[in-house]
C-alpha cells in the first residue's frame, strides 16, 4: 500500500518554495522511493507545481468557469494517475496550501479524499505547517494587496471587519476536525518558525524533509532565488491603491511585475526598519485569543508539557507607515519599470512582426508561389 503525504499549507508557509524544490529534484525523489508527480490539466495550469490542487478545484477561483461534469473528469484522471503510480512508488508527495481552508468549503472533502484512496489501495498521510496568527494574518493581508483586485482595504480596517475570518485560525479546532478521518498518527503538525526547524541546515527544506525521513543529501539541487517575494514600503500603499481602481481591476492585475522588480531593487538598496502593521498592544491582544488553542496543540499534537507552539517573542516593532519623503523616488522606480516591462513587450512584438514579413517575402518571391498565381490569373 502507498502511502499519500499530502502538504496542505497553510498559506504563506513557505510552500511556493517547497513546491519548487520538490518539482525540481522529481529524479532524485525517485530514486528514494518518493514520486512529487505533475498533474498535467489544462484547467489546472496555473497551478503547475501545487500537485495536490485537483482536490480543491471546484472551490477556488470562482472567475474560472467550470462545470461539474469537468470538475469530476479532472478528479478522475488525477487519482487514476495516483493509482498507477502507487503501483511503482510506496511514497507519493502532494502539494497545495489552500487545501487547509478550502477542505472546509467542500462537504465531506476529508471523508471522501479517505474513501477515494482507499479504493485505489492507498494511505493517506497529511503534513501541516503553522504560522503564528499574527505574522499569518499580516502576510495574508499583504498577499491579497499583490496578488489579488479586490483587496484594497487597509490592514486596519480588514482586521475591523475580521476579513480573515475565512482562513481557520483556531489551529487546534481545525486540526481536531482533520483528525477524525485521518487519525492522530497520520496528522504531522510542523511549525514554521526558523528556531524550529529539523534536519540539516535547520531550513525549512530540511525540516520537511526530516519529516519524510528524505535523506537530504548533495544530490539535491536548492534555489537561491526567492519565492513569492512580498510588496514591502510604499510600494504595497501603491498597489493597494491600484486595486481601488475599477479599470486596473479589469486588466488582469497587469501591473504586478513592475511593481515587484521596484520593491526589490529598492530592498536591495536601502536596508528599511522592520516594522509591524499592527501596534504592540494590537498584536498581543489579537494573540490572546488563540492562546487556549496554541497550547492545546503543542500538547496534544507536539507532546510539549510546556504548552508552548510558537517559541519566538513577540517584538515591539515600529508601525508601518507610508513613508512620503521617499514616495516620488519609489514611484519614479516604479514607473520606470513598467515602462521597461512594456518596451520589452513592444519590441518582442516587433521582433514578430519582422520575423512574419520576412516569411511572407520568403514565401511570395519563390518560384512555387509565383507558378501558382501566374496559373490562377490563366482561369480569371
Amino acid at each position: 500500500m502507498a502511502i499519500i503525504n499530502l502538504c496542505i499549507g497553510t498559506m504563506k508557509t513557505g510552500t511556493t518554495a517547497l513546491q519548487s524544490f520538490l518539482r525540481n529534484n522529481s529524479e532524485v525523489l525517485e530514486k528514494q522511493g518518493f514520486c512529487y508527480p505533475l498533474m498535467d490539466v489544462e484547467a489546472m495550469s496555473y497551478a503547475k507545481s501545487r500537485n495536490g490542487h485537483f482536490l480543491i478545484f471546484g472551490t477556488v477561483h470562482p472567475n474560472i468557469p467550470k462545470t461539474e461534469s469537468q470538475i469530476t473528469e479532472i478528479q478522475q484522471f488525477c487519482y487514476r494517475k495516483l493509482e498507477e503510480l502507487a503501483k511503482v512508488y510506496p511514497n507519493i508527495i502532494l502539494s497545495d496550501e489552500l487545501i487547509w481552508h478550502h477542505s472546509k468549503k467542500q462537504e465531506n472533502f476529508w471523508q471522501d479524499l479517505m474513501d477515494r484512496l482507499e479504493k485505489i489501495n492507498c494511505q493517506l498521510r497529511v503534513i501541516v505547517y503553522l504560522r503564528r496568527q499574527d505574522q499569518l494574518v499580516q502576510s495574508l493581508w499583504k498577499q491579497g494587496v499583490k496578488s489579488g483586485l479586490q483587496t484594497s482595504c487597509t490592514f486596519d480596517k480588514y482586521i475591523q471587519k475580521k476579513r480573515y475570518r475565512y482562513f481557520p485560525l483556531d489551529y487546534y479546532a481545525h486540526l481536531k476536525e482533520i483528525e477524525k478521518f485521518v487519525g492522530k498518527e497520520n496528522l504531522l503538525v510542523r511549525v514554521y518558525e526558523s528556531g524550529q526547524y529539523e534536519g540539516e541546515g535547520r531550513t525549512l527544506i530540511s525540516d520537511f524533509m526530516h519529516t519524510l525521513n528524505i535523506p537530504l543529501t548533495e544530490q539535491f539541487t536548492q534555489e537561491t532565488e526567492r519565492r513569492n517575494p512580498s510588496l514591502n514600503g510604499n510600494f504595497i500603499e501603491i498597489k493597494r491603491i491600484l486595486n481601488s481602481l475599477p479599470e486596473y481591476r479589469e486588466m488582469d492585475n497587469f501591473m504586478i511585475k513592475p511593481l515587484l522588480t521596484a520593491s526589490l531593487f529598492q530592498e536591495s538598496q536601502v536596508k528599511e526598519t522592520k516594522t509591524s502593521l499592527f501596534s504592540y498592544e494590537e498584536q498581543t491582544a489579537f494573540l490572546k485569543e488563540y492562546e487556549e488553542s496554541n497550547r492545546k496543540v503543542a500538547v496534544e499534537f507536539l507532546n510539549r508539557k510546556d504548552g508552548i507552539l510558537f517559541r519566538e517573542p513577540v517584538q515591539n516593532l515600529p508601525a508601518y507607515q507610508i513613508s512620503p519623503n521617499a514616495m516620488c523616488r519609489d514611484l519614479l522606480v516604479f514607473m520606470a519599470e513598467a515602462l521597461f516591462d512594456q518596451q520589452k513587450k513592444i519590441e518582442t512584438l516587433e521582433n514578430q512582426i519582422k520575423t512574419q514579413r520576412h516569411t511572407l517575402k520568403t514565401i511570395t518571391s519563390s518560384l512555387a508561389y509565383r507558378g501558382y498565381q501566374k496559373l490562377k490569373n490563366t482561369f480569371h
